[in-house]
């Protein structure tokens, strides 16, 4: 089970060219790797342009010498539906911020935004009306916003001292 993410360049005031990235969707891994590796809109833009992804890493070109996909991943290479898995309609769309802060069927759970100030903006997915989050200063304040179904959750969980833990309630929705 992956934690997935919308990963969006703003485009107009509320127009937004957005990819699907299924895995590792949490700020302190996503959001982490946007604030250092696609700090530049020309990056940004090449990371669009690869379409919904499998896996964000820290580089978008694999060496086209080895083979390169889910099951033989190059390191820190990103991988792409289209490029890498040869999936079709895996390209970039349009939405709107409501339409970005709709978790939907497959349950997006982080919103990563590229503004025109060419900084990277988040939201716990449904809650962008609670604000939006700078990814790079909290990452450097260790004030990350999980949100509210993860904290609701968290705090229904019986923590024992020996590391494993059950749930109180079923998560399933």
């Amino acid at each position: 089970m992956g934690t997935r993410s919308y990963i969006a360049l703003q485009i107009e005031e509320d127009e937004y060219l957005m990819i699907f990235c299924h895995y590792n969707g949490y700020p302190d891994d996503n959001g982490a790797i946007l604030a250092e590796h696609y700090d530049k809109q020309e990056k940004v833009e090449s990371l669009i342009q690869l379409g919904d992804l499998y896996f964000l890493r820290s580089k978008l070109e694999p060496n086209p010498d080895l083979p390169h996909n889910h099951s033989t991943p190059q390191p820190n290479v990103t991988i792409a539906y289209n490029r890498d898995e040869g999936w079709s309609d895996c390209e970039a769309v349009h939405k709107t911020l409501d339409e970005l802060n709709d978790p939907g069927e497959i349950g997006i759970e982080f919103t990563y935004i590229f503004t025109f100030e060419g900084r990277w903006i988040y939201f716990p997915t449904g809650e962008a009306e609670l604000g939006f989050r700078d990814v790079k200063e909290d990452l450097d304040n260790d004030t990350v916003q999980y949100g509210s179904f993860f904290t609701e959750h968290e705090n229904n969980m019986d923590w024992p001292d020996n590391g494993d833990f059950a749930l109180d309630t079923d998560l399933r929705l």
